[in-house]
């Protein structure tokens, strides 16, 4: 039984479809290439729509443009974040460096924030303007928008699905990043469309829009980071007692106390099991080796556990005077 679930840890694990068990070195290097191909893309995105924007006078196309900058930015934060998580255990880092990967979610933050702020004055700018400029849109604007709007789609996809495989926070925020420019995107043509009506001051209001967008993006990665860094629960505790208790081992009388703390690419947890008064100190070792493998199995092989044997009693109850 123990080689068993000892080769199951070892493979792939129940932790749900797609997803893909790496060693730490091989998950960060997937990682790492995956934000390369991502930042080509959006460097390649951003700098079609600044140059047809600032040709075109369209502050509604600039800020896109600035939107999908910040994208190549966050990934280049990405790669040095995810360089510094990829670094081993060490003395002063009992539990690695898996939490430079949140940190550079907060770097995203910043840089959202500050693209906001600046868009945002540039409306501001533009509104008050006694005389302000009037773009010139032609049909070239709504090709190259059609064209980043279609490329942006299959990026956000490819990224998400890779983060999914391998159980990257930063890949799935970052994709989220990425997809929020198809809407924001699309927001632009409508103004694009009511510019060439005869409407020029759409076109400044369609990038304060922009610049909410991108505000209300950074508060939800924000969010979802702080979980991680707060150590906010990361698994259900009757979800980790009932895969305890599947072992199904004579002598286990039950499992409580379940503390759970990381991410997907990691979990940490601690629990207490109680087993039979009379079990010998091998015995309880062995129930426990046979628990945190099967905890590997179903939460990935990345799981660190921490076991508390307690004695129960003789009828098979929880013990009173465990803690």
């Amino acid at each position: 039984m123990v080689e068993q679930l000892r080769k199951k840890a070892e493979g792939k694990t129940l932790m749900g479809k797609g997803r893909v068990q790496l060693s730490s070195e091989g998950r960060y290097r997937r990682i790492r290439l995956v934000l390369i191909y991502v930042l080509v893309a959006n460097v390649a995105v951003a700098a079609g729509k600044g140059v047809v924007g600032w040709q075109a006078g369209s502050l509604a196309m600039v800020a896109d443009a600035f939107h999908s900058l910040m994208d190549g930015a966050s990934n280049v934060i990405g790669l040095i974040g995810i360089t510094l998580a990829a670094r081993p255990y060490d003395r002063d880092h009992s539990y690695g460096h898996a939490k430079f990967e949140t940190f550079a979610s907060i770097g995203i933050v910043v840089l959202l924030l500050v693209t906001a702020y600046e868009i945002g004055m540039g409306v501001l700018e533009r509104l008050a303007s006694d005389s302000p400029q009037e773009p010139e849109i032609t049909m070239l604007a709504f090709v190259v928008m059609g064209v980043t709007i279609v490329v942006n789609i299959a990026v956000s996809s490819y990224e998400r699905r890779q983060g999914q495989k391998l159980s990257s926070t930063f890949l799935v925020a970052d994709s989220r990043h990425t997809l929020s420019d198809v809407g924001v995107s699309l927001s632009v043509v409508a103004g694009l469309v009511a510019v060439r009506l005869g409407y020029p001051e759409i076109d400044a209001l369609v990038g304060g829009a922009i610049a909410i967008v991108i505000a209300y993006a950074a508060f939800k990665i924000m969010k979802e980071a702080s979980y991680i860094l707060l150590d906010r629960a990361a698994l259900d505790p009757a979800e980790v007692e009932s895969v305890c208790m599947g072992i199904g081992t004579p002598g286990l009388q039950g499992c409580h106390r379940v503390r759970t703390r990381g991410s997907e690419a990691g979990y940490w947890i601690d629990l207490h099991l109680v087993v039979d008064p009379e079990m010998s100190t091998r015995e309880s070792h062995r129930i426990a080796f046979l628990v945190e493998l099967r905890l590997k199995q179903f939460f990935g092989r990345n799981t660190d556990t921490v076991i508390h044997i307690e004695p129960g009693s003789p009828g098979g109850g929880r013990s009173e005077k465990g803690d």
